[in-house]
Protein backbone atom coordinates (compact mmCIF):
# COMPACT_ATOMS: atom_id res chain seq x y z
CA UNK A 1 0.00 0.00 0.00
CA UNK A 2 2.94 2.43 0.96
CA UNK A 3 4.05 2.04 -2.53
CA UNK A 4 0.88 2.60 -4.39
CA UNK A 5 0.18 5.91 -2.56
CA UNK A 6 4.01 7.42 -3.05
CA UNK A 7 2.87 6.22 -6.81
CA UNK A 8 -0.50 8.49 -6.59
CA UNK A 9 1.60 11.06 -4.87
CA UNK A 10 4.27 11.24 -8.08
CA UNK A 11 2.10 10.80 -11.19
CA UNK A 12 -0.31 14.15 -9.58
CA UNK A 13 3.17 16.22 -9.62
CA UNK A 14 4.54 14.59 -12.82
CA UNK A 15 1.11 15.24 -14.62
CA UNK A 16 0.61 18.82 -14.37
CA UNK A 17 3.94 19.24 -16.87
CA UNK A 18 3.21 16.81 -19.56
CA UNK A 19 2.32 19.34 -21.98
CA UNK A 20 6.27 20.34 -22.22
CA UNK A 21 9.06 18.48 -24.23
CA UNK A 22 12.33 20.01 -24.23
CA UNK A 23 13.60 23.50 -22.79
CA UNK A 24 15.15 26.27 -25.02
CA UNK A 25 18.43 26.68 -24.56
CA UNK A 26 18.47 29.88 -26.72
CA UNK A 27 18.22 29.98 -30.88
CA UNK A 28 20.37 28.58 -32.54
CA UNK A 29 21.18 29.49 -36.15
CA UNK A 30 22.21 27.35 -39.48
CA UNK A 31 24.16 29.14 -42.08
CA UNK A 32 24.70 27.14 -45.56
CA UNK A 33 27.43 28.50 -47.41
CA UNK A 34 26.91 31.47 -45.83
CA UNK A 35 22.99 31.81 -45.78
CA UNK A 36 20.59 31.12 -43.45
CA UNK A 37 18.73 27.88 -42.96
CA UNK A 38 14.88 28.40 -42.15
CA UNK A 39 13.79 25.73 -40.15
CA UNK A 40 10.38 25.07 -39.19
CA UNK A 41 11.20 24.37 -35.51
CA UNK A 42 14.20 25.95 -34.05
CA UNK A 43 17.41 23.46 -33.50
CA UNK A 44 18.47 22.34 -30.10
CA UNK A 45 21.30 20.88 -28.45
CA UNK A 46 20.64 17.52 -26.47
CA UNK A 47 23.86 16.21 -25.12
CA UNK A 48 26.12 18.37 -27.05
CA UNK A 49 24.74 17.22 -30.01
CA UNK A 50 22.81 19.77 -32.53
CA UNK A 51 19.12 18.13 -33.52
CA UNK A 52 17.56 19.72 -36.29
CA UNK A 53 14.38 19.52 -38.19
CA UNK A 54 14.61 16.99 -40.83
CA UNK A 55 12.87 17.82 -43.76
CA UNK A 56 14.40 21.24 -43.99
CA UNK A 57 17.92 20.18 -43.77
CA UNK A 58 17.89 17.34 -46.18
CA UNK A 59 15.79 19.84 -48.74
CA UNK A 60 18.55 22.74 -47.89
CA UNK A 61 21.68 19.74 -48.61
CA UNK A 62 19.72 18.75 -51.85
CA UNK A 63 19.13 15.34 -51.25
CA UNK A 64 15.52 13.43 -51.80
CA UNK A 65 13.90 12.25 -48.69
CA UNK A 66 11.06 9.45 -48.26
CA UNK A 67 9.99 9.20 -44.82
CA UNK A 68 7.90 5.43 -42.99
CA UNK A 69 5.54 5.70 -40.85
CA UNK A 70 5.50 2.85 -39.99
CA UNK A 71 8.94 1.58 -39.56
CA UNK A 72 10.06 5.50 -38.58
CA UNK A 73 12.50 5.78 -40.81
CA UNK A 74 14.10 8.25 -43.09
CA UNK A 75 16.04 7.25 -46.33
CA UNK A 76 17.93 10.36 -47.75
CA UNK A 77 19.74 10.49 -50.89
CA UNK A 78 22.06 12.53 -52.85
CA UNK A 79 24.13 11.64 -55.75
CA UNK A 80 25.40 8.59 -54.57
CA UNK A 81 25.11 8.82 -50.95
CA UNK A 82 22.53 7.56 -49.32
CA UNK A 83 21.56 8.20 -45.59
CA UNK A 84 19.31 6.09 -43.29
CA UNK A 85 18.06 7.39 -39.98
CA UNK A 86 15.40 5.75 -37.57
CA UNK A 87 13.60 7.68 -34.86
CA UNK A 88 15.00 6.58 -31.62
CA UNK A 89 18.02 4.09 -33.19
CA UNK A 90 21.21 5.60 -32.28
CA UNK A 91 22.67 3.24 -35.53
CA UNK A 92 22.68 4.81 -38.72
CA UNK A 93 23.61 3.81 -42.25
CA UNK A 94 25.76 5.53 -44.51
CA UNK A 95 25.99 3.47 -47.85
CA UNK A 96 25.49 0.02 -46.06
CA UNK A 97 28.24 1.02 -43.64
CA UNK A 98 27.00 1.24 -39.89
CA UNK A 99 27.96 4.56 -37.09
CA UNK A 100 27.04 5.30 -33.87
CA UNK A 101 25.17 8.22 -32.92
CA UNK A 102 25.64 10.23 -30.32
CA UNK A 103 22.19 10.75 -30.07
CA UNK A 104 19.71 8.94 -31.94
CA UNK A 105 16.97 11.03 -34.33
CA UNK A 106 13.88 12.06 -32.25
CA UNK A 107 10.59 13.00 -32.85
CA UNK A 108 9.11 15.76 -30.47
CA UNK A 109 5.11 17.07 -31.19
CA UNK A 110 4.64 15.67 -34.30
CA UNK A 111 8.38 16.84 -35.51
CA UNK A 112 11.20 14.39 -36.49
CA UNK A 113 14.83 15.83 -35.53
CA UNK A 114 17.94 14.45 -36.61
CA UNK A 115 22.02 15.38 -35.62
CA UNK A 116 23.02 18.14 -37.76
CA UNK A 117 26.86 17.29 -37.88
CA UNK A 118 26.63 13.46 -38.85
CA UNK A 119 24.13 14.02 -41.76
CA UNK A 120 26.05 17.95 -43.20
CA UNK A 121 29.23 15.71 -43.74
CA UNK A 122 28.17 12.79 -44.32
CA UNK A 123 26.65 15.04 -47.32
CA UNK A 124 29.99 16.75 -48.02
CA UNK A 125 29.59 19.57 -45.82
CA UNK A 126 32.59 20.95 -43.62
CA UNK A 127 30.33 22.46 -40.55
CA UNK A 128 32.04 25.02 -37.73
CA UNK A 129 30.63 26.11 -34.73
CA UNK A 130 30.70 29.84 -33.24
CA UNK A 131 29.07 30.08 -30.24
CA UNK A 132 25.35 29.52 -31.11
CA UNK A 133 26.07 29.64 -34.69
CA UNK A 134 27.21 26.76 -37.13
CA UNK A 135 28.13 27.32 -40.63
CA UNK A 136 28.00 24.24 -43.28
CA UNK A 137 30.70 25.07 -46.32
CA UNK A 138 30.10 22.77 -49.10
CA UNK A 139 33.74 21.13 -50.22
CA UNK A 140 35.19 21.47 -46.65
CA UNK A 141 34.01 18.08 -45.10
CA UNK A 142 35.91 14.97 -43.40
CA UNK A 143 33.89 11.87 -42.83
CA UNK A 144 32.03 12.08 -39.86
CA UNK A 145 33.33 12.68 -36.70
CA UNK A 146 31.19 13.39 -34.01
CA UNK A 147 29.76 9.65 -34.88
CA UNK A 148 31.83 6.65 -33.93
CA UNK A 149 31.65 3.37 -36.55
CA UNK A 150 29.37 1.02 -35.22
CA UNK A 151 29.03 -3.14 -35.95
CA UNK A 152 26.69 -4.80 -37.93
CA UNK A 153 23.73 -5.39 -35.67
CA UNK A 154 23.70 -8.69 -34.11
CA UNK A 155 20.92 -10.64 -32.52
CA UNK A 156 20.83 -11.30 -28.42
CA UNK A 157 21.54 -14.84 -29.34
CA UNK A 158 25.31 -14.90 -30.76
CA UNK A 159 25.10 -16.26 -34.53
CA UNK A 160 27.82 -18.21 -35.83
CA UNK A 161 30.55 -16.06 -37.32
CA UNK A 162 31.24 -15.59 -41.21
CA UNK A 163 34.48 -18.18 -42.03
CA UNK A 164 37.33 -15.17 -43.06
CA UNK A 165 38.44 -17.85 -45.27
CA UNK A 166 35.14 -17.45 -47.41
CA UNK A 167 35.66 -14.01 -49.07
CA UNK A 168 33.78 -15.08 -52.23
CA UNK A 169 30.54 -16.00 -52.95
CA UNK A 170 29.22 -20.06 -52.28
CA UNK A 171 28.37 -22.46 -54.76
CA UNK A 172 24.30 -23.22 -54.27
CA UNK A 173 25.48 -26.68 -53.33
CA UNK A 174 27.23 -24.98 -50.39
CA UNK A 175 24.67 -22.70 -49.76
CA UNK A 176 22.32 -26.06 -49.36
CA UNK A 177 24.57 -27.52 -46.49
CA UNK A 178 23.22 -24.38 -44.19
CA UNK A 179 20.02 -26.42 -44.09
CA UNK A 180 20.86 -27.39 -40.77
CA UNK A 181 20.16 -24.01 -39.63
CA UNK A 182 16.48 -24.45 -40.95
CA UNK A 183 13.53 -26.29 -39.13
CA UNK A 184 10.43 -27.29 -39.62
CA UNK A 185 7.41 -25.89 -36.80
CA UNK A 186 4.55 -27.90 -36.49
CA UNK A 187 1.85 -26.07 -34.27
CA UNK A 188 -0.73 -27.53 -32.10
CA UNK A 189 -4.00 -26.46 -30.04
CA UNK A 190 -4.69 -26.79 -26.49
CA UNK A 191 -6.00 -30.07 -27.69
CA UNK A 192 -3.23 -31.36 -29.39
CA UNK A 193 -4.37 -31.20 -32.26
CA UNK A 194 -1.97 -29.72 -35.43
CA UNK A 195 -3.20 -26.85 -36.69
CA UNK A 196 -0.26 -25.15 -38.49
CA UNK A 197 3.20 -25.50 -40.31
CA UNK A 198 5.82 -23.58 -41.16
CA UNK A 199 9.39 -22.86 -40.97
CA UNK A 200 12.10 -21.56 -38.80
CA UNK A 201 15.75 -20.46 -38.74
CA UNK A 202 17.84 -21.08 -35.91
CA UNK A 203 19.49 -18.14 -34.72
CA UNK A 204 20.90 -19.64 -31.32
CA UNK A 205 23.50 -22.08 -30.42
CA UNK A 206 20.70 -22.76 -26.95
CA UNK A 207 17.50 -23.63 -29.19
CA UNK A 208 16.35 -19.82 -30.21
CA UNK A 209 14.78 -19.85 -33.62
CA UNK A 210 12.93 -16.91 -35.33
CA UNK A 211 9.83 -17.88 -37.31
CA UNK A 212 6.49 -15.48 -38.72
CA UNK A 213 4.02 -14.63 -35.93
CA UNK A 214 1.27 -16.54 -38.21
CA UNK A 215 3.21 -19.65 -37.68
CA UNK A 216 2.66 -19.78 -34.26
CA UNK A 217 -0.36 -17.49 -33.78
CA UNK A 218 -3.28 -19.19 -31.72
CA UNK A 219 -0.73 -22.11 -30.36
CA UNK A 220 -0.75 -23.78 -27.09
CA UNK A 221 2.71 -25.52 -28.30
CA UNK A 222 4.96 -26.49 -31.14
CA UNK A 223 7.55 -29.41 -32.43
CA UNK A 224 10.51 -28.36 -34.33
CA UNK A 225 12.09 -30.88 -36.49
CA UNK A 226 15.96 -30.34 -37.75
CA UNK A 227 17.70 -31.59 -40.95
CA UNK A 228 18.79 -34.43 -39.06
CA UNK A 229 15.26 -35.22 -38.40
CA UNK A 230 15.55 -34.99 -34.24
CA UNK A 231 12.16 -33.94 -32.66
CA UNK A 232 11.90 -30.89 -29.96
CA UNK A 233 9.35 -29.50 -27.98
CA UNK A 234 9.24 -25.67 -27.78
CA UNK A 235 6.53 -24.21 -25.42
CA UNK A 236 8.40 -21.19 -24.83
CA UNK A 237 7.97 -18.11 -26.93
CA UNK A 238 10.85 -15.14 -25.91
CA UNK A 239 9.40 -12.47 -28.33
CA UNK A 240 6.45 -11.73 -30.89
CA UNK A 241 5.65 -8.83 -33.18
CA UNK A 242 2.23 -9.25 -35.15
CA UNK A 243 2.68 -6.41 -36.99
CA UNK A 244 6.25 -7.22 -38.22
CA UNK A 245 5.11 -10.85 -38.31
CA UNK A 246 8.20 -11.89 -36.45
CA UNK A 247 8.64 -14.67 -32.71
CA UNK A 248 11.65 -15.59 -31.30
CA UNK A 249 10.56 -18.99 -30.17
CA UNK A 250 13.08 -21.36 -28.21
CA UNK A 251 13.23 -25.46 -27.35
CA UNK A 252 12.73 -26.51 -24.27
CA UNK A 253 15.92 -29.44 -23.74
CA UNK A 254 18.80 -28.07 -22.50
CA UNK A 255 22.38 -28.35 -23.11
CA UNK A 256 21.85 -27.93 -26.94
CA UNK A 257 24.47 -26.99 -29.26
CA UNK A 258 23.01 -26.02 -32.34
CA UNK A 259 24.28 -24.39 -35.41
CA UNK A 260 23.41 -20.65 -36.32
CA UNK A 261 22.91 -18.63 -39.14
CA UNK A 262 25.27 -15.61 -39.65
CA UNK A 263 23.34 -12.35 -40.07
CA UNK A 264 23.96 -10.42 -42.95
CA UNK A 265 22.80 -6.52 -43.93
CA UNK A 266 20.16 -6.92 -46.25
CA UNK A 267 20.15 -3.35 -47.19
CA UNK A 268 23.24 -3.89 -49.34
CA UNK A 269 21.70 -6.29 -51.41
CA UNK A 270 21.26 -5.00 -55.73
CA UNK A 271 18.69 -5.41 -57.67
CA UNK A 272 19.00 -8.57 -59.57
CA UNK A 273 21.43 -10.28 -56.75
CA UNK A 274 20.74 -14.30 -56.46
CA UNK A 275 19.33 -15.46 -53.43
CA UNK A 276 18.60 -18.63 -52.06
CA UNK A 277 15.84 -20.21 -50.10
CA UNK A 278 15.36 -22.88 -47.47
CA UNK A 279 12.33 -23.69 -46.56
CA UNK A 280 9.40 -26.55 -45.85
CA UNK A 281 6.59 -25.38 -48.51
CA UNK A 282 3.63 -27.38 -48.92
CA UNK A 283 5.24 -29.72 -45.59
CA UNK A 284 8.53 -31.10 -48.21
CA UNK A 285 11.27 -30.39 -45.25
CA UNK A 286 14.34 -28.35 -46.38
CA UNK A 287 13.23 -27.49 -49.84
CA UNK A 288 15.70 -25.22 -51.58
CA UNK A 289 15.09 -22.73 -54.60
CA UNK A 290 16.99 -20.04 -56.10
CA UNK A 291 16.35 -16.39 -57.40
CA UNK A 292 16.96 -13.37 -57.63
CA UNK A 293 16.21 -9.95 -55.82
CA UNK A 294 13.05 -8.60 -58.08
CA UNK A 295 12.73 -5.41 -55.27
CA UNK A 296 14.94 -4.39 -52.50
CA UNK A 297 11.72 -2.25 -50.63
CA UNK A 298 8.59 -3.31 -51.49
CA UNK A 299 5.65 -2.20 -49.58
CA UNK A 300 2.98 -4.21 -49.08
CA UNK A 301 -0.18 -3.49 -46.07
CA UNK A 302 1.95 -0.83 -44.69
CA UNK A 303 5.01 -3.18 -44.29
CA UNK A 304 8.88 -3.37 -45.85
CA UNK A 305 9.72 -6.17 -47.65
CA UNK A 306 12.44 -6.97 -50.27
CA UNK A 307 10.53 -8.97 -53.18
CA UNK A 308 12.29 -12.35 -55.05
CA UNK A 309 11.32 -14.33 -57.45
CA UNK A 310 12.77 -17.31 -55.58
CA UNK A 311 9.75 -19.79 -55.46
CA UNK A 312 8.10 -20.15 -51.90
CA UNK A 313 4.63 -22.22 -50.90
CA UNK A 314 2.70 -22.50 -48.08
CA UNK A 315 4.94 -23.66 -45.07
CA UNK A 316 7.69 -21.35 -46.70
CA UNK A 317 6.45 -18.92 -43.80
CA UNK A 318 9.45 -18.58 -41.55
CA UNK A 319 12.28 -20.09 -43.62
CA UNK A 320 15.60 -18.69 -44.80
CA UNK A 321 16.42 -16.52 -47.36
CA UNK A 322 20.24 -16.66 -48.06
CA UNK A 323 22.94 -14.47 -49.91
CA UNK A 324 25.47 -16.22 -51.78
CA UNK A 325 27.75 -15.63 -48.86
CA UNK A 326 25.98 -17.54 -46.65
CA UNK A 327 24.75 -14.76 -45.12
CA UNK A 328 20.79 -15.02 -43.57
CA UNK A 329 19.55 -11.78 -45.58
CA UNK A 330 15.80 -12.36 -45.14
CA UNK A 331 12.81 -14.38 -43.31
CA UNK A 332 10.52 -16.04 -46.54
CA UNK A 333 6.97 -14.38 -45.16
CA UNK A 334 4.51 -14.67 -48.41
CA UNK A 335 3.62 -15.08 -51.99
CA UNK A 336 1.12 -13.46 -54.45
CA UNK A 337 -1.14 -16.06 -56.45
CA UNK A 338 -0.12 -15.07 -59.82
CA UNK A 339 2.25 -16.15 -62.45
CA UNK A 340 4.67 -13.50 -62.21
CA UNK A 341 6.52 -14.85 -59.74
CA UNK A 342 6.18 -12.64 -56.56
CA UNK A 343 7.37 -13.81 -53.61
CA UNK A 344 8.36 -11.87 -50.06
CA UNK A 345 10.87 -11.53 -47.56
CA UNK A 346 11.10 -9.90 -44.27
CA UNK A 347 14.62 -8.49 -44.56
CA UNK A 348 17.25 -8.95 -42.22
CA UNK A 349 17.68 -5.40 -40.86
CA UNK A 350 14.34 -5.79 -39.39
CA UNK A 351 14.90 -9.54 -37.73
CA UNK A 352 18.49 -7.77 -36.38
CA UNK A 353 16.64 -4.87 -34.29
CA UNK A 354 13.60 -7.65 -33.31
CA UNK A 355 16.34 -9.24 -31.79
CA UNK A 356 17.67 -7.00 -29.97
CA UNK A 357 14.18 -6.26 -28.41
CA UNK A 358 13.93 -7.14 -24.60
CA UNK A 359 13.13 -11.25 -24.12
CA UNK A 360 10.78 -13.01 -21.18
CA UNK A 361 9.69 -16.38 -21.57
CA UNK A 362 5.54 -16.42 -22.58
CA UNK A 363 3.15 -19.09 -23.03
CA UNK A 364 2.26 -19.45 -26.60
CA UNK A 365 -1.15 -18.48 -26.02
CA UNK A 366 0.34 -15.23 -23.62
CA UNK A 367 2.51 -14.33 -26.96
CA UNK A 368 0.30 -15.16 -29.63
CA UNK A 369 -2.73 -15.13 -28.43
CA UNK A 370 -5.86 -15.43 -31.07
CA UNK A 371 -8.31 -12.73 -29.21
CA UNK A 372 -6.81 -9.73 -27.36
CA UNK A 373 -8.85 -9.08 -23.88
CA UNK A 374 -11.28 -6.76 -24.38
CA UNK A 375 -15.08 -5.90 -22.66
CA UNK A 376 -13.42 -5.63 -19.24
CA UNK A 377 -14.14 -2.40 -16.67
CA UNK A 378 -10.77 -0.48 -16.00
CA UNK A 379 -10.81 -1.70 -12.29
CA UNK A 380 -10.74 -5.42 -13.66
CA UNK A 381 -8.43 -4.32 -16.62
CA UNK A 382 -5.96 -3.24 -14.02
CA UNK A 383 -6.12 -6.37 -11.92
CA UNK A 384 -5.03 -8.13 -14.94
CA UNK A 385 -2.64 -5.93 -15.98
CA UNK A 386 -0.88 -6.44 -12.91
CA UNK A 387 -1.13 -10.90 -13.48
CA UNK A 388 0.38 -10.13 -16.99
CA UNK A 389 3.09 -8.12 -15.87
CA UNK A 390 4.12 -10.39 -12.58
CA UNK A 391 3.57 -13.11 -15.28
CA UNK A 392 5.62 -12.24 -18.51
CA UNK A 393 7.74 -9.06 -17.04
CA UNK A 394 9.12 -10.23 -13.09
CA UNK A 395 12.22 -11.52 -15.34
CA UNK A 396 13.37 -10.70 -18.24
CA UNK A 397 16.36 -9.64 -20.34
CA UNK A 398 17.64 -6.70 -22.37
CA UNK A 399 20.91 -5.79 -24.24
CA UNK A 400 22.13 -8.90 -21.84
CA UNK A 401 20.76 -7.52 -18.49
CA UNK A 402 18.78 -9.75 -16.01
CA UNK A 403 16.25 -7.23 -15.38
CA UNK A 404 13.44 -8.44 -11.96
CA UNK A 405 10.95 -6.50 -11.21
CA UNK A 406 7.82 -6.46 -9.11
CA UNK A 407 4.71 -4.96 -10.43
CA UNK A 408 1.67 -3.44 -9.16
CA UNK A 409 -1.36 -0.95 -10.73
CA UNK A 410 -4.20 0.91 -9.41
CA UNK A 411 -6.47 3.42 -10.82
CA UNK A 412 -6.33 6.87 -11.02
CA UNK A 413 -8.15 9.12 -8.93
CA UNK A 414 -10.41 10.12 -11.64
CA UNK A 415 -10.91 6.55 -12.51
CA UNK A 416 -10.12 7.21 -16.28
CA UNK A 417 -6.19 5.31 -16.01
CA UNK A 418 -4.52 2.73 -14.89
CA UNK A 419 -1.09 3.48 -12.74
CA UNK A 420 1.33 0.89 -13.11
CA UNK A 421 4.23 0.87 -11.02
CA UNK A 422 7.50 -1.48 -11.42
CA UNK A 423 9.67 -2.12 -8.58
CA UNK A 424 13.75 -3.23 -8.38
CA UNK A 425 14.84 -4.89 -5.79
CA UNK A 426 18.02 -6.22 -6.65
CA UNK A 427 21.17 -3.50 -6.35
CA UNK A 428 23.58 -5.39 -8.89
CA UNK A 429 20.35 -5.40 -11.91
CA UNK A 430 19.52 -2.05 -11.05
CA UNK A 431 23.23 -0.51 -11.50
CA UNK A 432 23.63 -2.89 -14.32
CA UNK A 433 20.73 -0.91 -15.68
CA UNK A 434 21.94 2.64 -14.83
CA UNK A 435 25.37 1.82 -16.40
CA UNK A 436 23.49 1.47 -19.93
CA UNK A 437 21.47 3.93 -19.44
CA UNK A 438 24.41 6.41 -18.71
CA UNK A 439 25.69 4.84 -21.89
CA UNK A 440 22.39 5.17 -23.81
CA UNK A 441 19.63 7.65 -22.87
CA UNK A 442 17.08 5.44 -24.87
CA UNK A 443 17.41 2.20 -23.14
CA UNK A 444 14.93 3.19 -20.09
CA UNK A 445 12.25 4.66 -22.32
CA UNK A 446 12.94 1.85 -24.46
CA UNK A 447 11.95 -0.95 -22.43
CA UNK A 448 8.79 1.29 -20.98
CA UNK A 449 7.58 2.00 -24.58
CA UNK A 450 8.61 -2.20 -25.06
CA UNK A 451 5.78 -3.13 -22.37
CA UNK A 452 3.42 -0.69 -23.03
CA UNK A 453 3.24 -1.43 -26.39
CA UNK A 454 2.65 -5.14 -25.62
CA UNK A 455 0.04 -4.21 -23.18
CA UNK A 456 -2.08 -2.42 -26.17
CA UNK A 457 -1.01 -5.01 -28.62
CA UNK A 458 -2.41 -7.84 -25.87
CA UNK A 459 -4.55 -6.57 -23.09
CA UNK A 460 -5.90 -3.35 -25.42
CA UNK A 461 -4.36 -1.19 -23.22
CA UNK A 462 -5.01 2.53 -24.64
CA UNK A 463 -3.42 4.82 -21.95
CA UNK A 464 -1.33 4.00 -19.09
CA UNK A 465 0.93 6.31 -16.65
CA UNK A 466 4.16 4.21 -15.52
CA UNK A 467 6.46 4.59 -12.56
CA UNK A 468 9.83 2.39 -12.29
CA UNK A 469 11.47 2.38 -8.90
CA UNK A 470 14.22 1.21 -7.37
CA UNK A 471 13.31 -0.22 -3.51
CA UNK A 472 15.90 -1.69 -1.18
CA UNK A 473 17.04 -1.77 2.52
CA UNK A 474 20.49 -0.07 3.83
CA UNK A 475 21.56 -0.13 7.09
CA UNK A 476 23.72 3.19 6.51
CA UNK A 477 22.14 6.66 5.14
CA UNK A 478 21.59 5.96 1.27
CA UNK A 479 23.32 9.76 0.31
CA UNK A 480 23.36 8.77 -3.07
CA UNK A 481 19.54 8.81 -3.45
CA UNK A 482 16.75 12.04 -2.94
CA UNK A 483 15.87 12.66 0.64
CA UNK A 484 12.24 12.48 -0.38
CA UNK A 485 12.89 8.83 -1.35
CA UNK A 486 14.28 7.90 1.83
CA UNK A 487 12.83 6.63 5.04
CA UNK A 488 14.11 5.49 8.01
CA UNK A 489 13.01 2.15 8.82
CA UNK A 490 13.89 0.13 11.94
CA UNK A 491 18.05 1.22 12.64
CA UNK A 492 18.80 1.75 8.78
CA UNK A 493 16.93 3.35 5.84
CA UNK A 494 14.39 1.81 3.20
CA UNK A 495 14.85 3.74 0.04
CA UNK A 496 12.07 4.06 -2.74
CA UNK A 497 13.63 5.51 -5.61
CA UNK A 498 11.23 6.63 -8.17
CA UNK A 499 13.65 6.80 -11.68
CA UNK A 500 11.20 6.76 -14.46
CA UNK A 501 7.92 8.03 -15.04
CA UNK A 502 5.71 8.29 -18.29
CA UNK A 503 2.29 8.86 -19.66
CA UNK A 504 1.26 6.72 -22.87
CA UNK A 505 -1.31 7.40 -25.01
CA UNK A 506 -2.00 5.65 -28.37
CA UNK A 507 -4.88 7.25 -28.81
CA UNK A 508 -2.53 10.15 -29.48
CA UNK A 509 0.28 8.57 -30.73
CA UNK A 510 2.80 9.36 -27.66
CA UNK A 511 4.70 8.55 -24.87
CA UNK A 512 5.82 11.68 -22.18
CA UNK A 513 8.32 10.70 -20.13
CA UNK A 514 10.90 12.06 -17.33
CA UNK A 515 13.94 10.30 -16.04
CA UNK A 516 14.25 12.68 -13.42
CA UNK A 517 11.08 12.92 -11.45
CA UNK A 518 12.58 14.68 -8.53
CA UNK A 519 13.72 17.36 -10.61
CA UNK A 520 12.72 20.45 -13.05
CA UNK A 521 13.58 18.93 -15.75
CA UNK A 522 10.38 19.08 -18.89
CA UNK A 523 9.32 15.67 -20.32
CA UNK A 524 10.53 13.90 -22.94
CA UNK A 525 7.94 13.26 -25.72
CA UNK A 526 8.36 10.93 -28.43
CA UNK A 527 5.76 9.35 -30.70
CA UNK A 528 5.03 5.72 -30.57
Amino acid sequence: MKKIVFFILMISLFIPSATTSYAAEGKWKVYLDGTELTFSNSPFVSEGTTLVPFRNLFEALGATISYNGKTKTINAKKDSTEIILTINNPIAYSNGASFKLNVAPKAISGVTYVPLRFVSETLGYGIEVKSKKIYLNAGNATAPTTETPAPTTTPAPTPTPTDPAKTGDMTIEQIGELSDRVVYIEVFDQNNQAIASGSGVIVGAKGEIITNYHVIEGAHKAVIYTSDEVKYVSSTVLNADKDRDLALIKIDSSNLNLPTVTIGDSSKLKLGESVVAIGSPLGFTNSLTSGVVSSKSRTVDGQNYIQISTPIDHGSSGGALFNLRGELVGITTALVESSAAINLAIPSTDVSTFLKKPQQSKSYTAAAPGQTASGTSLAAKAEAVEDYLNEEYSYFTFEGLELEFEWFTTLSKDKQNILIGGAMTDTASYSSLMKLQNKDDTSIPYIVQYIAEDLYDNLDVESSLIGLYFDTYSKSYPSGYPADSIEREGSGYRVFHNFMLAIVDYNEGEMSYTLDPYGDDDLITIQI
